[in-house]
């Protein structure tokens, strides 16, 4: 991830719950994506080096290992290093990374596969220099695999997950950044030169939505967890940062 200028961002997004929420989401995300990887690599491959950017605690990575060759190496980057697993597979590695700063020089052109998921939005103004510094890191011929929301309700949602958004894009906004960053991806590609670009749209189903009585309650857990986060925000926000009336908030 990167750095947040905003001080109250950075609280909200770091608070204890967090690497509970991104685990419980990762298998909602998983279920709603029908897997991990989208591009269309050979699992069987060997030698294949894949980094996930954003990685927290390493769930991705642990998950995708079972299926990969036993010679795939991974690395896991992320700002902040106290989320890392104590102990990891052979092959595997983390390193602390600011998606906003420099990457390693010997990173260049080094990577078969990048990954980051609902992570862009950490590099605030700079999503298209962040972008491009990920598209440095592959070989020629390799794949990246971006994942980024777009948030749009319907009449199916209550009145409360229309506050959620709105507190979302109101934190996202202080962060100076997009809510819907999804929307963007593709045209940033494009512009970095990519070919064979691929646009995937998925439904995050939550609660009684979702057919798995069990994935319905992690992803109930998982909204949850960040409303507390984002209710933390409005709380100590300047009514100017804040668009949701005082009366709709605990």
């Amino acid at each position: 991830m990167a750095s947040v200028n905003s001080e109250r961002a950075g609280y909200v997004l770091a608070n204890d719950e967090e690497m509970n929420r991104l685990s419980t989401q990762h298998y909602v995300i998983k279920d709603a994506m029908g897997g991990l990887l989208m591009v269309p690599v050979d699992h069987t491959t060997e030698g294949l080096r894949i980094l996930d950017s954003g990685t927290a605690d390493g769930t991705w990575i642990s998950d995708l290992q079972s299926t990969m060759s036993s010679k795939t190496t991974f690395t896991g980057t992320d700002i902040d290093p106290s989320k890392f697993p104590s102990s990891s597979s052979p092959g595997t590695t983390f390193q602390v990374q600011d998606i906003n700063g420099s990457w390693p020089a010997a990173w260049q052109n080094n990577f078969d596969i990048v990954h980051q998921r609902l992570t862009l939005a950490a590099a605030g103004p700079a999503t298209k220099v962040a972008v491009h510094k990920l598209a440095t890191l592959l070989k020629p011929g390799a794949w990246i695999q971006l994942i980024e929301p777009e948030n749009v309700l319907d009449d199916k949602q209550g009145p409360a997950m229309h506050d959620f958004v709105r507190l979302m894009q109101d934190i996202f906004s202080v962060m100076g950044t997009s809510l819907n960053l999804g929307r963007d991806l593709a045209p940033m590609l494009h512009e970095e030169g990519f070919v064979d670009i691929q646009e995937r749209v998925v439904i995050l189903q939550m609660g009684p939505h979702n057919k798995n009585p069990d994935l319905g309650r992690q992803g109930a857990k998982s909204t949850a967890i960040a409303c507390a986060g984002l209710v933390q925000f409005a709380s100590i926000s300047p009514p100017t940062d804040c668009s949701l009336p005082e009366s709709r908030t605990p």
